[in-house]
């Protein structure tokens, strides 16, 4: 029993000096070695430790820049009276912009326009609310002495200076929707086609009563009422101000609807959910001496289209 004690010592000791040995022979550069789990037996009990780990912090990315010339707005469900009367639409959110002279065709600086726009639907139409600030100009007998609102949208791709991808028209992106409406109503009366009929050998676009047309182009210097398939006019506007009479300085209110969907091959279509984009244009009678023209107008086309979200 002594030999086999004193050969388990020697045993212990060899193996001392030869781990001693060779942590001298090795390089001092140390690695860390991967976490192992440590298993430990005293007197017939057995104890696991284990490894120590240490979590990487979560990574977060910053977020994407937000571009500040991308306009959007909101087109949120509701329900909308089309009177001409702002107030069911003041829980509704807008956009504010400045619409600007494209380019100045008339000689002349144009003055630019501060407007704010809102869109809404319920399950059968699209409803707008187009605020102006600007006096008030009206004329029964000439709509260019009127003040005068555009909206358009595009149908293929289109471009936001109608239908076209540069200032002066030149060149064509595809068909674009527009919503043209002429003031020769008072704000009381029905504008559009769903109240009024197109003229006799007019396009079905066309309103013949109140001159709110509902409209087609390819390119900047053409406009023609709908006429393709399926053409027609279901646009309806009542419009107020805050301060009518002449010269009167306050806000336009421009209201319309439009069912969602149509047939009209030359009408932008809508739906919950989906989204389009939108381009404002505006016509002031004090842009000229006789009224305006139609190279005098101020658009937010500039800027380029405004993304209008249908929720």
């Amino acid at each position: 029993m002594r030999t086999k004690g004193r050969w388990l010592m020697v045993v212990f000791v060899l193996a001392l000096v030869a781990a001693a040995c060779t942590s001298d022979t090795e390089d001092t550069t140390t690695t860390q070695a991967p976490a192992t789990t440590v298993t430990t037996t005293t007197l017939g009990t057995t104890t696991t430790v284990a490894p120590t780990t240490t979590e990487a912090p979560p990574t977060t990315e910053a977020p994407a820049p937000v571009d500040p010339t991308v306009r959007s707005l909101d087109a949120p469900m509701a329900a909308i009276t089309v009177d001409g009367d702002p107030s069911d639409w003041e829980s509704i959110s807008g956009l504010a912009t400045t619409l600007e002279p494209i380019v100045d065709r008339a000689g002349d600086a144009l003055e630019s326009k501060d407007v704010t726009i809102k869109m809404a639907h319920d399950d059968t139409y699209v409803y707008s609310l187009l605020m102006v600030v600007d006096d008030y100009d009206f004329n029964a007998d000439d709509p260019h002495l009127t003040a005068s609102p555009s909206w358009m949208f595009p149908v293929d791709t289109g471009g936001p200076h109608m239908g076209a991808d540069d200032e002066l028209g030149e060149n064509t992106t595809g068909m674009v929707d527009i919503w043209h409406w002429e003031l020769e109503c008072l704000g009381t009366v029905d504008s559009g086609g769903a109240a009024n009929p197109p003229g006799d050998g007019k396009d079905a676009g066309n309103d013949s009563v109140c001159n709110f047309d509902d409209e087609w182009a390819t390119d900047a210097e053409t406009r023609e009422d709908d006429n393709g398939v399926g053409a027609e006019n279901s646009l309806l506007g009542r419009w107020t101000h805050t301060n009518p009479t002449d010269s009167g300085p306050g806000v336009w209110y421009f209201e319309t609807s439009r069912p969602l969907q149509t047939g009209d091959a030359q009408d932008a279509q809508f739906a919950a959910g989906e989204a389009t984009m939108l381009a404002l244009a505006y016509w002031d009678a004090d842009f000229g001496p006789d009224g305006w023209e139609d190279s005098t107008h101020v658009q937010s086309s500039n800027q380029g289209w405004i993304n209008v979200n249908f929720g």
